[in-house]
C-alpha cells in the first residue's frame, strides 16, 4: 500500500514535466493543470514525509482543497458564456464565502463531511455541465481537447470516492481512512485521474510558434 501511495504521489509530477517539456504551460487550461499537478505532488509529499496530527491534516486538507478547487474551476469556465458564466461566478463566490465562513465557525481542524460533500457535488455538476459543450465545440477533435481529459479524470475520481466513502475533499482523499480496502480503491481512482491528466498533456497540440520576421 505504501509503495502504491508513493507511485501515485509521483504521477502528477509526470504530467507537470510533460507540460513543461512540450511547452504547453502558456496554453489554457494546461497552465491551470500544471498548477494542479504541482500542488497535488507537493501535498502528497507532505503526507508521506511529515508526521502530521489529525488536526493538522484536516487544516492542510482544507487549504489544498480550496486551492485545487480554485484551479479546477477556471479550466471549465470558458465553456460558459453570457448569463450562464455570470451565474457560475455568483455560485462560486457564494460557495467560497459559505465554505470559509463555515470552516471558521466550526474550526478548521474539525472534520466537516457535509461541506466536503457540497464541494464534491458542486465540482461534479460543473464538469457534467461543461463536458457536453467541450464535446460539441471539439466535434471530431474532442480526443485532443485537454478539458475533456481533465474533466473526465476529475469526475471519475469524485464519483468513485463519493461512492466508496460518501464524503470527501474535492481534490484528495482523507489521509488515513479507517477501511484499508476503501483506501486502496480511492488510491487507484486517484491514479487513474492522474493518468487522464497525463493524457491531456500528451494529446494536446502545442500552439504554433510565430514565424520569425523577415
Amino acid at each position: 500500500m505504501h509503495s502504491l501511495a508513493i507511485v501515485i504521489t509521483v504521477l502528477p509530477l509526470l504530467s507537470a514535466l510533460l507540460i513543461f517539456g512540450r511547452r504547453l504551460f502558456l496554453q489554457e487550461p494546461l497552465n491551470f493543470l500544471l498548477t494542479i499537478c504541482l500542488l497535488s505532488f507537493f501535498r502528497g509529499m507532505l503526507d508521506l514525509g511529515l508526521p502530521l496530527t489529525k488536526e493538522n491534516q484536516s487544516v492542510l486538507s482544507k487549504l489544498f482543497s480550496l486551492a485545487l478547487l480554485l484551479m479546477l474551476i477556471p479550466c471549465f469556465r470558458p465553456d460558459f458564456t453570457g448569463r450562464s458564466r455570470y451565474m457560475l461566478d455568483l455560485s462560486v463566490a457564494a460557495l467560497l464565502s459559505f465554505t470559509i465562513t463555515a470552516w471558521s465557525f466550526m474550526g478548521w481542524s474539525k472534520a466537516t463531511p457535509a461541506i466536503d460533500a457540497i464541494l464534491n457535488i458542486f465540482l461534479a455538476i460543473l464538469i457534467l455541465a461543461s463536458l457536453p459543450m467541450v464535446i460539441r465545440n471539439g466535434a471530431l477533435q474532442v480526443l485532443q481537447a485537454p478539458r475533456f481529459y481533465i474533466g473526465a479524470g476529475t469526475l471519475f475520481y469524485i464519483l468513485i470516492y463519493l461512492l466508496l466513502e460518501g464524503i470527501g475533499s474535492c481534490c484528495r482523499p482523507i489521509s488515513s481512512p479507517p477501511d484499508p480496502d476503501k483506501h486502496l480503491f480511492v488510491l487507484l481512482a486517484e491514479g487513474i485521474k492522474y493518468l487522464f491528466y497525463a493524457a491531456a498533456a500528451v494529446l494536446t497540440r502545442p500552439s504554433p510558434e510565430p514565424s520569425p520576421a523577415q
